[in-house]
């Protein structure tokens, strides 16, 4: 045994001596500049000022989601272009705005937190399709929770979050697939997730968060075309690469072989056959649609989504299975089985499943579930994009899917709306003095 451990010892030595220290200072080099990255990142994201904004729907509300897909587009000005001295000196990357659907008793609320200077962004924008509606900054509701802890909360939590099962190139069903041009109307995919918010008990609260981080259209757009293309059946994007030996032994050796194997023959001109520029004409129209549903998606902006769920109550009268059940069915409204669809994470949520004996495993289960539940606490109350599984790409007409005012026709109670409409008093109006 000793002499097994001299040996490797010996041999990484004989490595690290002979050019391996180089590998070593790399690896050590990188791992450095990585902590120090987290460091000032975190370190400047601390220093920013946040408000959190109650955003009322006007009453009167006829607008299609096509309102919050422009509100959606006017939103992603908030992407911008950093310096280099920016990034790794001063520690600045993309912010994220938080919008928050929430039912505290049944009483539906939406909320969105951002960055103090980008404020004016959000105001313009939802007031630009909606003038009447009432935007005011309000107290963090978590703020008057207490912290959780396993043991000694009075209250319980379900926490998960939704993925998408395919690549983000593919897209959900949107609110044009629910518009009937003939009858003139709009089947809302998202009213049951109202309903089922309005249904809350009292000492309930159910929250909604979508974290959307605009993103660069360089950063993932390109490999969606060139998915487009394979789709399409374009003989140049779906080429396998060459393999170069043997088209090195055939240059190289390949004249010789003809000059002893075949003295004297001429080798026939292939015929070249003309290839198609695509199958286009030969795919099924179920093909062709979906090749259209991803043009349609590659062609807008978009964000970089995450979708959490949170359910709590007090622990006496936690019952999360027809809530989670409810909310996973109405997400299931906008699943396109030859699209994408978006599913919960049930490798991140806050229940783990023992494996085989449950008794025995109960003890540990316990323990991880607890600690992924105060992670997941944490998580929603510090609105924390960097925790969780890796983004969804939803572009703004996905996003004004799931996220939008209710029209006037959607019979969903407590659904927080202005009651009295304000107007600018008349010009000529006479004021105190001129009387």
């Amino acid at each position: 045994m000793l002499n097994d451990f001299k040996e490797a010892f010996n041999v990484a030595y004989a490595i690290l001596i002979n050019g391996g220290w180089v590998a070593f200072a790399a690896m050590l080099l990188y791992m450095f500049y990585r902590l120090y990255m987290d460091y000032i990142k975190i370190r400047w994201y601390s220093q920013q000022d946040f408000v959190l904004l109650r955003i009322v729907s006007p009453g009167d509300n006829e607008k299609s989601p096509l309102a919050f897909e422009q509100i959606f587009g006017h939103l992603h000005s908030v992407q911008g272009g950093m310096t280099w001295p920016e990034i790794h000196i001063e520690g600045q990357f993309q912010p994220w705005i938080t919008w928050e659907i929430v039912s505290i008793g049944g009483n539906i609320s939406n909320y969105v937190q951002v960055i103090s200077k980008f404020r004016d962004t959000v105001e313009a924008a939802i007031y630009s399709q909606y003038p009447n509606a009432e935007i005011t900054e309000a107290e963090d509701y978590l703020a008057k929770l207490p912290n959780y802890y396993p043991d000694t909360s009075e209250y319980d939590l379900w926490g998960l979050e939704f993925r998408y099962m395919r690549p983000n190139f593919y897209p959900i069903r949107t609110y044009l697939d629910f518009e009937h041009s003939t009858a003139e109307t709009f089947v809302d995919p998202v009213t049951g997730i109202w309903e089922e918010m309005a249904k809350m008990n009292p000492y309930e609260m159910l929250i909604v968060q979508f974290f959307l981080r605009p993103i660069d259209d360089d950063d993932w757009k390109k490999p969606g075309y060139e998915l487009v293309q394979k789709l399409k059946g374009v003989p140049e994007a779906n080429k396998r690469p060459e393999d170069w030996l043997p088209k090195v032994l055939g240059v190289v050796f390949g004249p010789i072989l003809d000059a002893f194997i075949r003295p004297g023959e001429t080798k026939p001109a292939a015929r070249q056959q003309d290839e198609p520029p695509s199958l286009m004409l030969h795919l099924t129209e179920g093909e062709k649609t979906i090749i259209n549903a991803i043009e349609r998606k590659l062609s807008k902006l978009a964000y970089q989504t995450k979708i959490v769920f949170l359910y709590i109550a007090p622990k006496e009268k936690f019952n999360v299975r027809p809530v989670w059940g409810a909310i996973v069915g109405s997400f299931k409204s906008v699943n396109a089985h030859n699209l994408n669809a978006l599913k919960p994470d049930t490798k991140k949520w806050t229940k783990i499943n023992y494996k085989i004996f449950k008794n025995l495993e109960k003890p540990i289960l316990e323990l991880f579930t607890n600690l992924r539940k105060i992670k997941f606490m944490k998580r929603v109350r510090k609105r924390w994009y960097f925790i969780g599984a890796p983004p969804n790409i939803m572009n703004a007409e996905e996003l004004a899917t799931l996220i939008h005012f209710p029209q006037i026709d959607v019979t969903v109670p407590n659904v927080e709306k202005v009651q009295v409409v304000k107007e600018q008093p008349p010009p000529e109006l006479p004021i105190a003095g001129e009387l």
